[in-house]
């Protein structure tokens, strides 16, 4: 088997595509008594520098076709991202299984920062798409309870924590797909933009 197959650019685009759509976060269709409203599935490693010194972080993702969305809290990702915009990721299947034919994605690509402030039309939309304001109350419940806060009180200090949030958008510019076989061979396939 060879290490390469031939593929069409638009046949690894949409491989790449149908791998994201599978393993992003998406908003959860049916959330029950234990669901924050948003389905959790695999994790991206983003990687941010600034000054020779990188920063890997694990975080939840959710895509539109390449385009990939992540939501961040205040840190050294944003202000990496803020002085240096380039930024690569990776995503792979979990957990790793040799029975059967597994994906990976190697992501090369620039960030840019759509928050409360600078977007605000965009950053709700988002939110609103992936059920984030939903989760924010979900997890917050428990607190609020406990401090005896009232709803509009709760309200306030969950809007007020979502203007801290950063939206990350990412757009690729170069992607690599992997493939590793139950026969332990391994495809390499690349898009570029």
């Amino acid at each position: 088997m060879s290490a390469q197959e031939k593929k069409t650019k638009a046949a690894i685009r949409k491989d790449i595509i149908d791998f994201l759509d599978k393993t992003s976060g998406s908003k959860d269709p049916r959330p029950g008594k234990h669901s924050c409203g948003i389905r959790h599935r695999n994790a991206l490693v983003l990687a941010t520098s600034y000054k020779d010194t990188p920063r890997a972080t694990a975080l939840e993702f959710f895509n539109e076709g390449l385009t990939i969305y992540i939501f961040g809290e205040p840190g050294g990702k944003i202000a990496n991202i803020k002085r240096n915009p380039r930024v690569s990721a990776y995503i792979y299947e979990q957990p790793l299984d040799h029975a059967r034919l597994q994906k990976s994605l190697q992501i090369f690509g620039t960030a840019e920062l759509i928050n409360i402030r600078n977007n605000p039309r965009l950053f709700r939309t988002k939110a609103r798409k992936w059920n984030l304001y939903a989760a924010a109350e979900k997890i917050m419940a428990p607190v609020l309870k406990v401090k005896h806060v009232s709803k509009k009180e709760g309200a306030a200090m969950i809007s007020k924590g979502m203007g801290t949030l950063n939206l990350i958008k990412i757009t690729p510019q170069h992607i690599v797909l992997k493939e590793y076989h139950p026969d332990f061979s391994l495809k390499k396939y690349e898009w570029k933009k």
